[in-house]
């Protein structure tokens, strides 16, 4: 079973995740031999990454009845609880792991944002309080923090301070100086929104995720004259939202392309 496992864990680092599905399940109507808990965390895993929250709870539960799961499992026990809308299931696992103040700031912002994505920013908002109470560098925790904190109706201008201070910690971070152009563009400052996008080199323009804050800095730049860098943000927005359809109706096997 090591090599099993072994070979499942090659496959997931690589992306592989129906392979790891493959060999797991595979040997377990081959062998006579109970799952693992290592075994039922990376089936778990992979599953969850596939989007099939159904069978990643059922692995994760059924590995935590043997033994205590690592916090990255619970996690993703929580994510996919979220996703099958156990939601007060959800909320008690992140908050557990929350309120224990043990995890590092990267799981800790992992917590947060499946905070948020049940509709709890304010908790979401606070976890990231805890973060920077404990160690006031790390960027993302502030910026993430200013997006919870618009989300829970509070002024933009808290959310406002809060970006600003992310980009002081990480200024070369291009998502951070895009979210302070957009949130400019809402609290119609133009003229700083602009001076503020005219940092970000036009090289980078491709890296931007937001869809929403590539639409409303297009929008600017045209209503500016700027339609050169206007036509780059469309051209990303275009990609962005192109790719987001293939993700959503893949092509069915033999179709031509």
């Amino acid at each position: 079973m090591n090599q099993i496992l072994t070979q499942a864990w090659t496959a997931f680092r690589a992306g592989s995740l129906r392979e790891v599905v493959r060999l797991l399940e595979t040997n377990r109507s081959d062998s006579e031999e109970p799952q693992s808990i290592d075994t039922l965390v990376l089936l778990g895993r992979a599953y969850h990454d596939l989007g099939r929250p159904f069978e990643a709870a059922d692995a994760l539960e059924r590995a935590s009845l043997i033994g205590p799961i690592s916090d990255e499992a619970r996690i993703v026990l929580a994510s996919s609880y979220a996703e099958l809308r156990r939601t007060d299931l959800a909320r008690e696992l992140y908050l557990q792991l929350a309120l224990s103040r043990r995890l590092p700031a990267e799981l800790m912002l992992q917590v947060a944002a499946g905070l948020s994505a049940i509709d709890a920013p304010e908790l979401a908002m606070k976890v990231c309080e805890w973060i920077t109470e404990k160690d006031d560098s790390i960027a993302k925790a502030y910026y993430d923090m200013g997006v919870y904190s618009a989300l829970s109706g509070n002024a933009l201008y808290l959310t406002e301070a809060l970006t600003r201070r992310a980009i002081q910690l990480d200024d070369a971070n291009v998502h951070y100086r895009v979210g302070l152009v957009s949130l400019l563009i809402q609290l119609d400052r133009k003229d700083e929104a602009l001076e503020a996008f005219s940092t970000v080199d036009e090289s980078r323009v491709h890296t931007i995720e937001c869809v929403t804050c590539l639409q409303r800095i297009e929008s600017l730049l045209r209503e500016c004259g700027q339609s050169d860098s206007a036509d780059i943000c469309q051209d990303r927005i275009d990609r962005l939202q192109a790719d987001k359809a293939r993700h959503e109706h893949p092509a069915s096997p033999g179709a031509i392309e």
